[in-house]
């Protein structure tokens, strides 16, 4: 049987913002906070998938018009000891699965 896992695209950021994590994870967890974050973008829809106050949160979000897989968003939040608070967002989009790599998994049927 061929090999049918997926890979998956993996992004990375890390940033140190000058203000508190008060501040910061309100930004990054509430609808509000998301809408002054991130770009304005109506087609966007985010689903809350896990919530451990105040310090991580996870999400999938995707676009109603597009046709690429949903994106997992891990953000890490971590104050810092200058008063910062370092952010850390790792992105993960599933990998599309070829159609031939696909079709190759299905055993043929005879009627």
């Amino acid at each position: 049987m061929p090999d049918t896992t997926t890979e998956t695209d993996n992004i990375t950021r890390e940033v140190t913002i000058d203000a508190p994590l008060k501040d910061v994870w309100e930004a990054v967890s509430t609808d509000e906070g998301r809408e002054r974050w991130l770009e304005p973008d109506g087609d966007r829809t985010i689903v809350v998938e896990e919530t451990e106050p105040p310090t991580h949160i996870t999400w999938w979000w995707w676009r109603e018009s597009d046709t690429e897989p949903a994106r997992h968003v891990d953000v890490s939040v971590t104050a810092v000891p200058d008063g910062g608070t370092r952010v850390t967002v790792t992105e993960t989009q599933p990998a599309m699965l070829p159609i031939a790599r696909l079709l190759a998994t299905f055993e043929p049927v005879c009627v």
